[in-house]
Parts: structure tokens; sequence; C-alpha cells
């Protein structure tokens, strides 16, 4: 748990180092809480079960968020070419199922989530039967969401 939480603090630390990226608005993880209530009733409509937060999803979720305002860019491929696969697992979860979410321009979490909600591609993503966790950052106006399992 000391790796995980340290890990966090190192990539917060990182997001306000001397580049003048924005802010972190969202670093930390908690169990449950708005985000994971309001997935979790996405998923309950689509007849599935619920997920957990996980610090460690959500660090992979702040470090592209992180990228992708620090270097001007909005894509699911980070800036040094690495995918929602490559990240998490060097963040340390050991996935056989990951996708990701991103979006831009929502000010608030609620309003992230449902623009995920009504895209097809993204609503697919928050109702895989196969998810267990998901971790979820912004930065700025910048939000994203991982969604992944460590067994299939």
């Amino acid at each position: 748990m000391r790796l995980v939480f340290g890990l966090i603090f190192a990539i917060v630390l990182g997001a306000c180092g001397p580049t003048g990226s924005a802010p972190v608005q969202s670093a930390t993880s908690v169990i449950g809480g708005p985000a994971a209530d309001r997935l979790n009733n996405i998923r309950a409509r689509a007849g599935l079960g619920a997920v957990s937060r996980n610090p460690i999803l959500d660090a992979a979720a702040l470090r592209h968020a992180d990228d992708m305002v620090s270097a001007n860019f909005f894509s699911h491929t980070g800036s040094n070419g690495s995918t929602v696969g490559k990240r998490v697992k060097a963040a340390g979860y050991r996935w056989c199922t990951v996708a990701e979410n991103i979006n831009k321009g929502y000010s608030g979490r609620s309003a992230a989530i449902e623009a995920w909600r009504t895209s097809p591609s993204h609503f697919r993503n928050m109702t895989n039967p196969k998810v267990r966790h998901f971790g979820l950052a912004n930065v700025g106006d910048v939000w994203v969401m991982v969604l992944a399992a460590k067994r299939c």
C-alpha cells in the first residue's frame, strides 16, 4: 500500500515541476465516492456488477492527463508513444483487460462521465463485463478514465 501511495505522490510531485504544467485537479484515489457511484449506476442499468476505484489506475490516468496538458495534445497515445496498456503496466497493474476513456472541455466529473455515457464507444468501455477496477483523474479540463481487470 505504501508503494502505491508513494507512486501517486511521485506522479503528483512530477506534475508540479518547473514545466509550467496546469495544476493537478484530481490526484488522489478514494474508495467509492461520487465517481464510483456514477459509474456503478451506469453499470447497474446495463445489468452489470459494480467496479471499485483503484489507486494504481488513478495514477496511470493522472499521468496521461498531465502528459496531454503539459505537451498540449489530446490522444490515447502518450507523448512518448505509450498506449494505455503500457501506461497501466508501468504504473504496476498487471492487467488482462484494459480500456481508456478521455475527454476535454468538461468542467466537472459528472459532466465528463455523462459525456462518456452518451458516446457508444466510451459506454462500451464503462460497461465491459470483464472490467473490475477503474481510475479517474483530471488536469485542467482534460479527463482520463482507465478501466481494467487483473483476471479475465
